[in-house]
């Protein structure tokens, strides 16, 4: 595994971080969490080949992502993992606080080196964070020694990163940036510049890029290697947190990441090709993240916006329309049940105009079932 500076924190991080979030899940639906037989050993495994990076959030897993994570470091040294986590300021500071408390207990650690304002915005920090007290609140708590490093995750425009970037209140951010995904290259170019560290998630677009392009590409590598190396070239990043939840993604990231030299002109040739397959992707980018769910009407909003990419961006076909009914028509989430109620706007973080989009969705299905009959 090879380590980067995290900005001027002193501290060298693994160039590949563990993303807990996609962890393996058991239970009901509604009632589920994290299956610590199988996901402890993943972050274990993860560590043994060189990570030192995990990160998590307090609604991760269904509110058991500290959990998961505090029983996998369990007994390793402590100054040679570096946990990052979230929380956001969707609650009263009291509450915001115990949170904390709670997380401390659930990692069963004295520290956390790395504690995100979750989904921080220029204009909640400028109405929010730091008139109702929650910046203070970091600052005293990184006082107290149980956090070491105040940090901020964002899915804002880039010139609103910018913007938290010279407050000088973080030492590190978490922004997206992939393939797809491009637009935070500046924003992280200038937080590298101010000494911050760099966290990026999304590397592989939530494992969307591999099943959207048909690239094969070449030198005997697959999609999701040839996706983490472009964003492991870009020298002002720090750490790519990858979201893995198989033994042999965690292997092949690793292996990746240890390869984190220039690109080869075969591989630069093999980006361009995959860029020139998803350019009309923009306009409906959804990484799966699930932030919009759930939806009162029950509507599986990434999985629609998914099966609708596959069929009319990537010409999928073949029993397209079979695949949107069994999987989704059978529990009454296809996209006309949405009512327009407009609550999943705020919580996307890629602003996508969901309601609308979704119409888009309903009128291809529709059309598409008239034709087939």
């Amino acid at each position: 595994m090879k380590y980067r500076d995290f900005g001027h924190t002193g501290i060298k991080v693994s160039a590949l971080g563990y993303g807990a979030m996609r962890l393996p899940l058991q239970g009901q639906e509604g009632e589920r969490e994290v299956d610590m037989e199988k996901a402890v050993p993943m972050l274990q495994k993860g560590l043994d080949l060189g990570i030192n990076y995990i990160d998590g959030a307090w609604r991760y897993l269904n509110n058991t992502c500290d959990k998961v994570v505090g029983q996998a470091i369990k007994g390793r040294d402590r100054s040679s993992v570096y946990l990052s986590t979230k929380n956001g300021i969707d609650t009263d500071l009291k509450s915001w606080r115990k949170r904390l408390d709670i997380q401390l207990k659930n990692y069963d650690t004295d520290y956390i080196d790395f504690y995100h304002i979750h989904g921080l915005q220029w204009s909640l920090y400028k109405n929010k964070a730091v008139p109702e007290g929650y910046m203070k609140e970091l600052h005293k708590a990184k006082d107290e020694g149980l956090i070491r490093h105040i940090s901020f995750s964002c899915h804002d425009n880039p010139m609103n990163i910018f913007k938290l970037i010279d407050t000088g209140e973080f030492s590190s951010m978490l922004v997206q940036y992939n393939l797809l995904h491009r637009h935070n290259d500046k924003a992280i170019a200038y937080a590298r510049e101010k000494g911050m560290g760099v966290a990026v998630m999304g590397p592989i677009g939530g494992g969307r890029i591999a099943f959207m392009s048909r690239l094969k590409p070449r030198e005997g590598r697959t999609l999701p290697e040839l996706s983490l190396r472009f964003v492991l070239s870009n020298p002002n990043i720090s750490v790519a947190l990858s979201g893995m939840n198989t033994m042999e993604m965690i292997v092949e990231n690793t292996e990746t990441a240890h390869n984190d030299g220039p690109l080869s002109e075969v591989e630069k040739q093999d980006i361009q090709a995959m860029l020139n397959q998803v350019k009309d992707l923009d306009d409906l980018y959804c990484t799966g993240c699930g932030y919009c769910m759930p939806c009162e009407q029950g509507v599986d909003i990434p999985s629609n916006f998914l099966l609708y990419n596959y069929a009319t961006i990537y010409e999928f076909g073949g029993g397209i329309l079979e695949n949107y009914e069994r999987s989704l028509g059978k529990r009454n989430a296809t996209a006309d049940f949405c009512t327009e109620c407009e609550e999943c706007i705020e919580k996307c973080p890629q602003n996508i105009p969901i309601p609308s989009r979704l119409k888009d969705v309903t009128d291809y299905f529709k059309k598409l079932k008239e034709k087939s009959k």
